[in-house]
Order: structure tokens, then sequence, then C-alpha cells
């Protein structure tokens, strides 16, 4: 549920209550007048007749009575009141009263049931005048005002109505406008969780959406700068590192080498100097030649791991060929097929060596974790795609789930030459299913220049 929409629905439940006591109220308020109104009319006219008969009573005017009764008899029905007249009654009777007829209101019934007031009756008995007795009854009928209250009421709960969705819909309309940004910055922040920190927000005309742009973009800022120094850091690293095994690589070639041969020289001149006098000596030469061997063979595997002369001599793609085919000669459950594309000779050096560490990378966690039959390599060079390098290596074999399995030391190493490079990194894999590495790098490792 977004924010916008819980906020609006606070604001309508609001407003309902407001309509709900704003409605109680008008029914109660006009329960109430409707009340005092009728009980008020009614007293009045039968303090009026009161007064009137005992001004009667006094002067002993019979004809002023007749009079009295007649005017009495046509205002039988009149706004809010009707009379009743009952002559010739008995001494101390008095005559049975009809039911009140049923309230003739221009209201809804729930409204009139709402706001009618109790019955109101008010009794006369005249005794004194003539030998028969006169009953007057004033009895209340509300029916006029409770027309007119709900005239008033159902204006007054229409015209709170139609405030409540005029409001409502402004203030959803407007919190739609005001809240928009928060997409624009939830956007950013996804865009920011998945490395772009180039990314900027705009102004916004809400202070405080503005306060978190600046804040954002300041954000944005620092971890683009840090990154970028933390790639300038693993680059530089990594040509240290290729620095120091080149180093190590020729020491190992010259100084290691030139002992193993002049070891191996001496050994065979011993050899054939002690054949016919000292055959033990002999054996014992041709022990140290055999070991000999063996050490530079050993010699030579471990400067080709750190620095394969063929790719300086040869260039990437025979040095690729080669790791290759030492690969496939060294694991026979194995196979590697190598396609290159195109011409690939263009990289520069330090896009070259990364290229060939990727390769053999992949090709150690093949051997170590995905017990796969097959391994695929495409190599290729896209003059169309800015002139970068692609390099795909999928395996069919086991996978993993990227979710709950962290990603080895390998991957990351992978990850950061490629990251150090500018390049791409794309990883596809799940359990059974086997893995894909895309890696996309440009001909000359990218410069940073540091935060916008």
């Amino acid at each position: 549920m977004s924010l916008r929409f819980r906020l609006a629905l606070v604001i309508t439940l609001l407003f309902i209550a407001v309509l709900c006591a704003g409605s109680t109220y008008a029914i109660f308020n006009a329960r109430k007048t409707i009340t005092e109104e009728i009980q008020s009319a009614a007293l009045l006219t039968s303090n009026m007749i009161a007064a009137s008969i005992s001004t009667i009573q006094s002067s002993g005017d019979l004809e002023l009575f007749d009079e009295l009764l007649y005017e009495l008899g046509r205002l039988e029905m009149t706004r809010h009141m009707e009379t009743i007249i009952s002559l010739d009654l008995g001494a101390g009777s008095t005559q049975p009263l009809q039911p009140a007829p049923p309230i003739d209101a221009d209201a809804p019934r729930w409204f009139v049931n709402l706001v009618k007031p109790p019955v109101m009756e008010f009794k006369r008995v005249i005794t004194s005048i003539g030998s028969s007795g006169t009953e007057i009854i004033i009895r209340a009928d509300p029916s006029a005002e409770i027309s007119e209250t709900w005239l008033e009421t159902r204006n007054f709960l229409l015209l709170l109505l139609l405030f409540t969705a005029l409001a409502n819909l402004l203030i959803y309309f407007i919190l739609g406008r005001d809240l928009a940004p928060i997409e624009s910055i939830l956007s950013g922040l996804e865009r920011i969780e998945k490395g772009d920190y180039r990314l900027r927000l705009p102004k916004f005309t809400s202070v405080e959406f503005t306060r978190i742009s600046e804040r954002f973009n300041h954000l944005a800022g620092v971890l683009l700068h840090n990154r970028e120094e933390n790639r300038r850091l693993t680059r530089r690293s990594l040509e240290i590192q290729e620095e120091e095994r080149r180093r190590l690589a020729q020491e190992l070639h010259d100084e290691l080498g030139q002992s193993l041969s002049a070891i191996k020289a001496i050994a065979t001149t011993m050899e054939q100097t002690s054949a016919e006098t000292d055959q033990t000596a002999a054996e014992s030469a041709g022990i140290i030649k055999n070991i000999a061997d063996e050490m530079y063979g050993v010699a030579r595997g471990m400067i080709s791991q750190l620095r394969p002369a063929v790719l300086d001599e040869l260039g990437l793609v025979p040095a690729i060929q080669q790791l290759v085919d030492d690969w496939n000669s060294a694991h026979a459950d194995t196979f590697c097929h190598l396609d290159i594309r195109g011409d690939c000779s263009g990289a520069a050096d330090a896009v070259k060596i990364n290229i060939y560490r990727i390769i053999q990378e992949s090709l150690t966690n093949v051997a170590r974790h995905a017990a796969a039959k097959n391994v695929h390599i495409l190599l290729e060079h896209r003059p169309r795609d800015g002139g970068r390098m692609a390099l795909e290596i999928r395996d069919d074999g086991a996978g993993f789930d990227q979710d709950s399995t962290p990603a080895g030391m390998g991957l990351s190493g992978i990850r950061e030459r490629v990251d150090s490079m500018g390049g791409e990194f794309h990883l596809a894999t799940s359990e059974n299913k086997g893995v894909s590495l895309t890696i996309i790098l440009p001909l000359e490792p990218v410069e940073y220049m540091g935060s916008e």
C-alpha cells in the first residue's frame, strides 16, 4: 500500500468521521429546535385561550364565550397546532380523545422518526359558564416544522458532503503531486544499488524533498569518488602484482634456470668421467641430472603460471590457445572449446593480461567446483560496439544458487579485474544449470577522473 493511498485513506476516514459527527449534530439540533418550537407554540396558544376564558368568566358574557368557541373552531387546524372542542359534556366528564393523526411532513420517514418530538396536548375544561361542560384540547402538530427543518438539514448535509468529497479529491491530487518525487528517489536508490553513481536527482518543489535530493546527490558523489579510487587502487595493485610476477618469473628463468643447467652439466661430466672407474658415482651423477631435469620442468611450469612467455612473445591469442591446450591435456574428463573471433591483438597490454588471467582463473574454478563435461570460451572483438572485447565463458556443470551461495574468491577476483578496467561483469547460474560469465572490456583501461 503506497504512502499516498494510506494518507488519502486516513484523511478520508477523518472526513467521514467529521461528516458523521456533523450529521449527528444536525439531527440532534433539529430535534431540539422542533421540540422547543412546538412546545413554545403550544404553551402560548394554551395560555392565550386560558386568559381569554378567564376574562369571559369574569364578565359572565355568554355571547363572548360563544364567539370564542366560534373563532377556535375556525382555527381547528393551524400551523403547529390542532384544536379539538367538545361541547355539552356532563359535569366531571371528558370526551374520549382520538389518536393523533400521523405526521404529514415533507421529509423522509427516517428523518421524521429521528426528530419528531413527544406528543404534546393541553386540555381546558370549562364548566362555570352555562349548565354543560366544554372541553378544549390543544394538540401540537410538528409536520410543518419538521418539513422546514428537513429542508435546512438536507442542505447542510449536502453542503458538508460536497465539501468532504471536494476536499478529499483535492488533498488526494495534492498528495499525488507532492509525493511524486518519492518515485524518483526510489528509482535513484535502485540505480545506486546497481552501481550507477553518476545519477543526480533534480531539485523538487518541496523543500523537504529538495534537501533529500541534495543529500542524495552528495552521497552519490562520494560513492562515485570512492568507487573510482578503489578502482585505481585495484588496478595499481594488479599492475604491481603482474610486475612482481614478471620479475619473479625472470629471476626463476635466469637464476634458477642457469643454476639447474650448471648442476646438470656438472652431473653429466661426473657421470661420464666416473663411468669406468666408479660405477656408484656415475649412478649418483645420473640421479642428480634427472632431478635437475625434473626441477627445471617444475620451474618452467611455475614461470608459465607467473608470467606466460608466449603472451609477451607471440600475443594474446597464442597464449590463450596454449593455456587451453595445456588445460585439456591435464583434464581428461572435461574438454574446453575455444572460439576466437575478430582481431583481438589491438587491446592494451593491461587488458590482455587481465583477459588471460580471467580465463586462467575460470578454468581453475571449473576444475575445482563445476564437475562439467564441456567448457566453451568465446573471445570476440566487437568493432561496432565501441571496439570492445567480449569474453564469454560457460560450462555445463553443477552451477550454484546465487541467492544462497556466496561467490568465492575466484569470482570476486574476476569481478575486481573487470571493474578495475571499466568493464561489465554478468554472472548467470543456477543449480544444475552450469555457470555463464559474460565480460565486456574496453580496448584501453578506463581512466577515472574522480566524482563529477
